[in-house]
């Protein structure tokens, strides 16, 4: 049998993968009983319309949240249609939800059992009348608040509501790839469905069979018991694909909604680049900013890896000490230019998920100080949002966690309650209202953004009393796949990596400061990411995003489906790096020359 009159059998076999794994998504879910003490009056229950709640859910639930310590309990109905439990399961819920600080998933948009307290810090007024849509992303919203407080609960006596596919279409829209994951990914199956048959009907028909019991093997048992399983079993060849096409019908049928904002920031983009972008780079340096040596080199030359705005930038090489440059550097307007969007606004989503995504790098740092302190008061430097702070707080519980950052992003940490106490400014300025208050400080991917390292390194000197430590990551610029990848390695980061600095000069930078370095990890700090990062570079460069507002014309049909064309064609060698990267990381963590580095230094007395 060759490999593609084998494909229906193939396809069997994932089919059956897949339903054991949607099934992992849903089986933990506990339900609710029926013995409960009346619901307290701090938790208000949120309803989409047409939901009512009856009294006995309320109570409990309520009694659920408070037995389980929960702050915010998302109310998923006992039978759900096979279509809404599926579209659940996909939406990223696990048994590991509430212990998973950064977990980011949707609920079933029905009911929300909430705390009076997280109600308030989300502005959440109004309790009934919300759209599905609106109960979902506000699902994702509350976990932010209440991260280690929020969970699911199955609600017996919770009706549901029959499907909305314009509801379904705006839930789509509003996760991060929604629309092409939940649609083409069911495209795909189906056209592999019809292929089998053609190839190899009697094994073709086996898949079908496959696919039509997948429901079973989903929810036979489990805590989500659809009031039309049986059904949509036995008819799911024709209602499966008959969903998939009303979705896409609603989906061509309704408008994307346009952010009012939009436009005025794309007439904005466009008066800044009216004239170029030589405006956003200072003069050309001749020495080297960390020794001041003449050898200088041209090192990597680039462009915008994040966001693809206009532009090239050099990176130069000091053949004296081997200290990594841009050269030349941006100007304040051209950090202003490029920052813009990245973290907030229009790139929030993305840079918020890159952040979620590093649980088990938080965890390396956090871990990074148990052989030598306890740490009762840490201040993070270039905090963000918090996210470090937040997943330290598992390590060291009884720390204090306070955050500085020059954007309004430590603003929503400390809303967020990630931080306890956040500064919103430049760290070499606040150095006196800061001194003598932390007995550690740490500096995770900050220092390589500034302008000026030698000043920051002066104010954490300033700052640290004898005894106390500080820790900063960095990337390594002596790693051998930023010399392979150049302008696509990912920890060059242009435009934003002003300077990257080998561990050794740092050592000694610290040293002139009255540090000892008492740990460095090399290979173990090693992210698995430089050819799965370098090909999602490379193709989202290829396609250009013609939806971003520094674009050059209108995201016409045909300019978005390039894009979209450009990164499918992508996927398989996405898929190849990433497991490349795997590989080639267990080398990396036994040696010295991974993407990263930690340095961990103690003031001296």
């Amino acid at each position: 049998m060759s490999l593609f009159e084998a494909l229906p059998l193939i396809v069997t076999v994932a089919l059956v993968l897949n339903a054991f794994r949607l099934r992992g998504q849903v089986s933990w879910l506990p339900v609710l009983g029926d013995e409960a003490s009346p619901a307290v009056e701090r938790h208000r229950f949120l309803t989409a319309q047409g939901v009512q709640v009856d009294q006995a859910t309320m109570d409990s639930a309520s009694t659920w949240a408070r037995e389980h310590g929960l702050s915010v309990l998302e109310l998923v109905p006992h039978r759900l249609s096979v279509g809404q439990a599926i579209d659940l399961a996909h939406g990223g819920m696990s048994k590991d939800f509430v212990a998973d600080r950064f977990a980011h998933a949707r609920g079933a948009g029905h009911a929300i059992l909430i705390d009076e307290d997280v109600a308030r810090r989300e502005g959440v007024e109004r309790a009934d009348g919300f759209s599905r849509a609106e109960l979902t992303r506000l699902t994702v919203q509350l976990k932010r608040l209440a991260c280690t407080s929020t969970d699911y609960a199955v609600a017996p006596g919770l009706d549901a509501l029959e499907e909305d596919v314009e509801q379904r279409v705006r839930v789509l829209r509003e996760k991060y790839y929604g629309v092409r994951k939940d649609l083409v990914s069911p495209a795909i199956g189906y056209a592999l469905l019809i292929a089998g048959l053609v190839v190899s009907p009697w094994w073709g028909l086996g898949a079908l069979a496959a696919f039509s019991l997948q429901p079973y093997l989903i929810f036979a048992g489990s805590p989500i018991r659809p009031a039309d399983l049986h059904r949509h079993a036995l008819l799911r060849v024709v209602l499966g694909p008959l969903r998939w096409g009303r979705t896409v019908v609603a989906l061509l049928r309704t408008t994307v909604p346009v952010d009012p904002k939009f436009a005025e920031t794309r007439e904005q983009y466009r008066r800044d680049l009216a004239e170029g972008t030589k405006r956003f780079f200072e003069p050309r340096r001749h020495t080297c900013p960390w020794c001041g040596s003449e050898d200088l080199s041209e090192h990597v030359r680039g462009f915008d890896v994040m966001q693809n705005k206009p532009g090239r930038f050099v990176l130069d090489r000091c053949g004296e000490c081997g200290h990594v440059f841009q050269n030349p550097r941006l100007s304040l307007a051209g950090l202003e230019f490029y920052y813009r969007d990245c973290y907030d606004g229009y790139g929030s989503g993305l840079s918020e998920a890159a952040f979620d995504s590093n649980v088990k790098g938080y965890k390396a740092r956090a871990e990074m100080l148990r052989p030598f302190t306890t740490p009762r008061t840490w201040l993070d430097v270039g905090s963000g949002h918090g996210h470090f702070c937040n997943q330290a707080k598992e390590i060291w519980p009884e720390t204090v966690f306070h955050g500085l950052d020059m954007t309004d992003g430590i603003d929503e940490a400390v809303r967020r309650g990630w931080v306890e106490h956040g500064y919103r400014g430049m760290f070499p300025d606040l150095t006196e209202d800061l001194a003598g208050k932390y007995d550690v400080i740490s500096m995770h991917h900050y220092l390589e953004h500034t302008r000026e390292p030698f000043e920051e390194l002066d104010a954490a000197a300033k700052v640290l009393d004898a005894g106390g430590y500080l820790l900063i990551e960095l990337p390594n610029p002596e790693s051998r796949f930023g010399r392979i990848l150049r302008g696509v390695w990912m920890p060059w980061f242009q435009p934003q990596h002003q300077h990257m600095i080998p561990w050794r000069n740092l050592e000694r930078a610290l040293a002139d400061r009255g540090f000892s370095t008492v740990d460095v990890h090399l290979g173990e700090a090693n992210q698995a990411n430089d050819l799965v990062l370098a090909a999602l570079i490379t193709f989202n460069h290829l396609g250009n995003d013609p939806r971003s507002p520094w674009s050059k014309g209108e995201p016409t049909l045909l300019r978005r489906a390039r894009f979209i064309a450009v990164l499918t064609a992508g996927v398989p060698f996405i898929v190849l790096a990433f497991i490349a990267d795997k590989v080639i990381h267990q080398f990396l963590r036994r040696g010295k020359g991974g993407n990263t580095y930690r340095l961990l230094a103690r003031k001296d007395g």
